[in-house]
């Protein structure tokens, strides 16, 4: 029988980091996906005509993907935005019902540099891409103002039994390893 594995979710801020530290994180381990349901929202055509609700297209097939490489014995890192536990609640309980364990981190960086992050990325970035459609809807909603509440909502994290681990961009993958396997 196949031991089943670990996922660490990683959650912050748009531009903070999540998706680059997963991708180089899991870029030299044998046996961990990167689960960036980013990407594979960026997979569907709904993406560049209604980014939200690509997201609630392509949720079924971020679970079924959890699921499966949990219950195999692998390991996932998740980088996604959740801004409360409630919405995390689901991709949890897919771990821990496919015998997986869960590890919580918050990928915590200035919301200043955030947002320089976000500009940055959708200018370099094609039009219609997700970078454009994530600008897009931060300046809709009051651009650094927008990001300085969302980090006030992240912080209801804290507030839990057993809340997040806290980690930069710089935390060493060897030491995020250690907890994430724990």
């Amino acid at each position: 029988m196949t031991e089943a594995g670990y996922c660490v979710f990683v959650n912050g801020l748009p531009g903070s980091g999540k998706s680059t530290y997963a991708r180089n994180f899991v870029a030299a381990r044998r046996g961990w996906l990167n689960l960036d349901v980013d990407v594979l929202r960026g997979l569907l055509g709904t993406a560049s005509l209604d980014f939200v609700q690509a997201g609630a297209e392509v949720k079924p097939l971020a679970l079924a993907v959890l699921r499966t490489q949990i219950a195999s014995g692998g390991n996932v890192v998740f980088p996604q935005l959740f801004f409360t536990p409630d919405e995390a609640a689901e991709f949890e309980e897919a771990v821990v019902t496919s015998g997986g364990k869960v590890r919580r981190t918050m990928l915590r960086e200035d919301v200043r540099e955030c947002w320089r992050r976000v500009e940055e990325r959708a200018h370099r970035a094609p039009s219609g891409s997700i970078d454009h459609n994530i600008l897009s809807l931060l300046t809709g909603s009051g651009g650094l103002l927008e990001l300085q509440r969302m980090d006030q909502q992240l912080s209801a994290w804290s507030r839990l039994p057993d809340p997040p681990r806290v980690i930069s961009s710089s935390t060493p993958y060897d030491e995020f390893a250690g907890y994430a396997i724990a």
